[in-house]
């Protein structure tokens, strides 16, 4: 499924240049400010503040996840995973080479 995901998004990449928007996770979380404002502007959805605040809505969030989002955006679970490397070890042998993926972040965040 990894292999499938990264054949398509090589061929787009490859076939549509600079088309497909690239957001590492790291990059957002550690500057969601910076980030927001371009993602919303790529997608052609007018700039909001409030977005930086959907932690604090008081309205229902229908996921498995609602205890998370009412905490905002967090940095401190980034490298969680290393807890369960060794467990991961059979995984990353079926990935093989494309388990070290350079991708980089193609929007640069806001300055203001």
């Amino acid at each position: 499924l990894y292999h499938g995901y990264r054949d398509v998004m090589e061929h787009w990449d490859k076939v549509l240049p600079g088309r497909v928007t690239h957001i590492r996770y790291e990059d957002l979380v550690k500057d969601l400010p910076g980030m927001a404002p371009k993602i919303l502007e790529k997608a052609g959805v007018p700039w909001d503040p409030a977005v930086l605040e959907f932690h604090q809505k008081k309205h229902a969030v229908n996921t498995l996840s609602t205890t998370q989002v009412r905490k905002g955006v967090y940095s401190h679970h980034l490298k969680g995973w290393k807890r369960y490397e060794e467990f991961l070890e059979p995984l990353l042998k079926r990935i093989g080479s494309r388990v070290e993926f350079k991708l980089s972040t193609s929007l640069t965040p806001s300055t203001s």
